[in-house]
């Protein structure tokens, strides 16, 4: 029985250490913030609960395995809320994603997701026919004169009419 809880004991621990392993040179190799980050939160959340539980199988029928217990139940709650907190403010501090496509090239901002996307081609026509039409709409906006030569107009305007002359009263 001792042999068998050592080899599950033994399995635990270097799934766990491989896991954490893996997230560290996850962490380092990843390119952007959020990608980094969901790497390690994984790492924290399941490596070290595999090396808790190894741990527990190690420490027999003692007071250790319950503080393991309480350390496992206080990391399993909290890593994953810590890591929602964090993207959370990194998302409202206005971090950027790095969206990418199959082939990693980026995505340009206002394209959708490629799979539900339309092929290139309509959807480039369709944006350089939408540029053309708001150019259209601009021009046809903008007021006939320079905003300079109405301003002139009216200080020649003002010009050409008397100054009023208030009279003061006297007492």
């Amino acid at each position: 029985m001792d042999l068998l809880l050592d080899i599950a004991s033994a399995v635990l621990l270097l799934t766990g250490g491989f896991f954490v392993f893996v997230g560290g040179f996850g962490v380092m190799r990843m390119p952007e913030f959020f990608t980094r980050m969901h790497a390690a939160s994984l790492t924290d959340t399941g490596g070290a609960a595999l090396i808790l539980l190894g741990l527990m199988l190690q420490g027999g029928l003692t007071l250790v395995p319950l503080k393991l217990a309480a350390i496992f139940l206080f990391l399993f709650l909290t890593s994953p809320t810590a890591s929602y907190a964090l993207a959370n403010a990194a998302l409202l501090s206005g971090v950027k994603t790095a969206c990418r496509n199959e082939t990693g090239s980026p995505l340009p901002e206002n394209q959708p997701d490629t799979a539900t996307s339309k092929p290139a081609a309509v959807s480039s026509a369709k944006a350089s026919a939408g540029k053309t039409a708001a150019k259209k709409v601009s021009r046809k906006a903008a007021p006939a004169k320079p905003a300079k030569t109405a301003a002139k107009k009216a200080v020649k305007k003002a010009a050409r009419k008397p100054a009023k002359k208030t009279a003061r009263k006297k007492s």
